[in-house]
């Protein structure tokens, strides 16, 4: 499996400590951040298609949450962005998928079926749309160069914040 992305260390930290001297600024990166992962959004949200297969459709529920039916609107929908700053979190910023239809869809055959029926989807999806990640994955790799490049000026530019604020506080 191939990773690409950026690794910044400190960006966190950095943004915890914008996020108490001027949150106001810390808000507006939140902001920019959010607008350079756009592409992203776009890419994913106009790679949904109507429908999928012709079960996924029709209501299913496991261990008494609800995971389908597919709605193309719903996987649009479930598509947001997060800027993480937490010690456990892995990414500081994350494009996720809420929908869990959208997300069983997209991930389906990542780690194999737990019977036939899900050995049978997931040959279906794979036949028909590809392996996983069938979206979310392509959309970011589609317009990885943008983002990975966009970002790597908003570090700068939270660096830069992050010292006038400093220095405005005398710490």
């Amino acid at each position: 499996m191939a990773k690409t992305g950026i690794q910044v260390y400190g960006i966190k930290e950095d943004l915890k400590t914008l996020n108490k001297l001027a949150p106001d600024l810390r808000r507006q990166i939140t902001k920019d951040a959010k607008a350079i992962v756009q592409p992203v959004v776009r890419s994913a949200s106009s790679a949904y298609p109507e429908r999928y297969l012709s079960g996924m459709s029709r209501n299913w529920v496991q261990s008494s949450t609800k995971k389908f039916p597919y709605s193309r609107a719903k996987a649009i929908k479930g598509i947001s962005v997060k800027v993480d700053t937490r010690k456990k979190s892995l990414s500081t910023i994350t494009i996720i998928q809420k929908d869990p239809a959208a997300t069983i869809i997209d991930m389906a055959g990542k780690k194999g079926g737990n019977n036939q029926a899900g050995r049978n989807m997931i040959a279906g999806l794979t036949l028909h749309f590809g392996g996983p990640s069938r979206v979310m994955w392509s959309a970011y790799e589609a317009n990885a160069e943008y983002v990975n490049q966009n970002m790597v000026e908003l570090v700068k530019e939270v660096e830069r914040q992050l010292n006038v604020a400093l220095k405005r506080s005398n710490i």
